[in-house]
């Protein structure tokens, strides 16, 4: 991912502070390439739940796709690129 979009951004990309907490973690998990299938298990939640977070974070961060919010959590610090 540092490859296409360079290092993560010293400063937090606007918005993340309308995220609540729940949502934060969705991120971060979504961030990590987890299906939401993966995410409502590790979180106890239905996957409705896990859409409707994502949902939400793209409406209030104003993305169009699970890319976008990928490439957020990256650049927000919530993912890490895999050591090589």
């Amino acid at each position: 991912m540092e490859a296409f979009t360079g290092p993560p951004s010293s400063s937090p990309p606007p918005g993340l502070d309308r995220l609540t907490a729940r949502e934060l973690e969705v991120l971060s998990l979504v961030g990590r390439a987890l299906s939401n299938k993966e995410i409502s298990e590790r979180l106890s939640v239905g996957e409705g739940t896990v859409k409707t977070h994502i949902n939400r974070i793209m409406a209030k961060l104003d993305l169009r796709s699970r890319a976008q919010v990928v490439a957020l959590s990256y650049d927000a610090g919530l993912v890490k690129p895999a050591a090589r």
